[in-house]
């Protein structure tokens, strides 16, 4: 199984890695840390799964570096260029956050997760609620991945 992990926190990508690691071997896993990564690693490969973070820099940090303008949609932006670029794919939103504003706009996450839900159709397969000191997320991103398993076979 392939997996694109898109996320510029570095101790929340690593908690997701390593659990992934662990829990499905030979699993490959490869990272992006921004809008403009993520979609340059979706249009040199095809991926199992894509998982996204909600909020990303525009660029990879570097250094000292901001990593440019924080769009805070930047995982529904990368959603929305590859549906419509390979029609479908099997797409996980994980964020640490329950609240999102952007331009005016403020969505609560489960608000947020029906317009996911919506603009994606079936290539939506949850948005996880991530907090490092609870395991729920553990058990949201396995479901996921039992479900993937299952229907790949």
């Amino acid at each position: 199984m392939s997996v694109l992990l898109v996320e510029d926190n570095y101790h929340k990508r690593q908690k997701i890695i390593d659990f992934i690691v662990s829990n499905y071997v030979g699993t490959n896993i490869r990272e992006a840390h921004s809008f403009t990564s993520g979609s340059k690693a979706l249009s040199d490969d095809v991926y199992d799964i894509v998982m996204l973070d909600i909020g990303l820099p525009t660029y990879d940090k570097v250094g000292n570096e901001s990593g440019g303008r924080k769009r805070m949609f930047g995982g529904r932006e990368i959603a929305r260029k590859l549906i419509r670029r390979r029609g479908s794919a099997n797409i996980v939103f994980i964020t640490q956050y329950d609240a999102f504003s952007d331009g005016g706009i403020s969505l609560s996450f489960d608000e947020l997760g029906k317009i996911l839900s919506d603009e994606c159709g079936p290539s939506f397969h949850g948005l996880i609620f991530y907090d490092s000191s609870k395991s729920a997320w553990k058990d949201a991103l396995k479901t996921v991945f039992t479900k993937l398993e299952k229907s790949a076979k």
